[in-house]
């Protein structure tokens, strides 16, 4: 299936067709689920919400729950979402053939005709996985052929398409940055992918800082711009794991990183350096200068804005003016920097650390400018 990425609106939909579909499939998921024996069922607090992972069978639980090991709850309280999770291969369950044709596919593996103001629904190419939300059900469908279809990054950042649905309509935003904190305050970096989000993010790992994420970011902006850890996964690129000599024997993906970027999850590893929450108290957009020594330059909210947006919007169905009325809303709130990476790796640290504590030399007349 290909898809017509030039495509970039949503056309309407009887109501009754994608309610249908969601419904139909949903049935699938509970046939499935008998199948096997039955739901099995995982709680976990994200984003100050109880989010629980609906399994049909074993099959998916590890690929699909390492990055939220650091978020998992015992409580069996009513969730706020709900998200079913199966396969074809384990539960003998088909998913029908698709209704739609290949011209259907819009932006982002949005679905012509399957899409409205309560059901939302994408294809995912690479792992040929459905993702399909029931809004007014708060009711989530995570479908893909089999276990072993589920590619690196989706076992990183699982779920990352409904989440987003689900959460941009309960004032959160899903965005594209690593977040590191002192468990109080904290900083998002920015950027596209190769600009030194992760080599920041894992340099501060044997600090005082403490890991929120490597790629995605929940943030808040009322009472205050807050970051909610959402995954507790790290991808870098393999070429440059000679940086971190430490980390070799802690990849996931040792085996594969040939075709793969380098995965682990930073929980199992370091457990007490993980934190959950913090208020954002700077924007950080990270450039790789060749120079020793790191240092952070004022940039202006325009820059910030430009870094956060397309890089946040391009990467999720559906997101659109909303996401980017809420990320310039986030960098109007918070003093936007330039992280200006050197080769010392333990000096980045240092930096992060000065500005939160506002010691940094200019922190104070940074953090004042607009």
């Amino acid at each position: 299936m290909s898809a017509k990425v030039e495509k970039h609106v949503l056309h309407a939909a009887a109501p009754s067709i994608p309610v249908e579909y969601f419904q139909s499939v949903y049935e699938l998921f509970e046939r499935g689920s008998l199948a096997v024996g039955g739901f099995v069922n995982r709680n976990y607090s994200i984003g100050g919400y109880t989010i629980r992972l609906r399994f049909a069978g074993a099959a998916l639980i590890s690929s699909m729950t390492q990055a939220f090991d650091h978020l998992m709850i015992d409580q069996e309280s009513t969730p706020a979402l709900t998200i079913c999770i199966w396969d074809t291969a384990s539960t003998g369950t088909r998913l029908p053939a698709p209704p739609w044709g290949s011209d259907d596919f819009l932006a982002r593996g949005q679905i012509q005709g399957y899409n409205n103001e309560r059901i939302y629904t994408a294809f995912q190419h690479g792992s040929s996985a459905m993702n399909l939300l029931d809004v007014t059900r708060s009711l989530g469908i995570f479908w893909v052929p089999a276990a072993g279809d589920l590619v690196y990054w989706e076992k990183g950042a699982p779920l990352r398409t409904i989440l987003h649905w689900w959460f941009s309509n309960h004032n959160r935003q899903l965005v594209h940055a690593a977040a590191l904190g002192n468990g109080r305050d904290g900083v998002l970096i920015g950027g596209r992918g190769g600009s030194g989000k992760s080599t920041t993010a894992l340099a501060c790992l044997d600090s005082r800082l403490l890991y929120a994420g490597d790629d995605y970011a929940l943030v808040a902006l009322d009472p205050a711009p807050t970051a909610y850890s959402l995954y507790n996964s790290a991808k870098l690129d393999s070429d440059h794991l000679q940086r971190f000599p430490h980390l070799v024997s802690k990849v996931h993906n040792a085996d594969r990183l040939e075709d793969e970027k380098a995965l682990l999850f930073v929980h199992q590893h370091y457990q007490a350096n993980v934190t959950t929450k913090f208020r954002v108290r700077a924007i950080l957009l990270p450039r790789v200068t060749g120079k020793p020594e790191t240092r952070l330059s004022k940039t202006s909210t325009a820059q910030a804005l430009a870094t956060l947006a397309p890089s946040t919007i391009f990467q999720l169905p559906r997101a659109g003016n909303e996401t980017f009325k809420f990320l310039a809303a986030l960098v109007r709130q918070v003093p936007c920097y330039c992280l200006e990476l050197g080769t010392d790796i333990s000096r980045i640290r240092t930096v992060i650390e000065e500005l939160l504590s506002e010691t940094y030399p200019t922190a104070e007349k940074h953090c004042t400018a607009r």
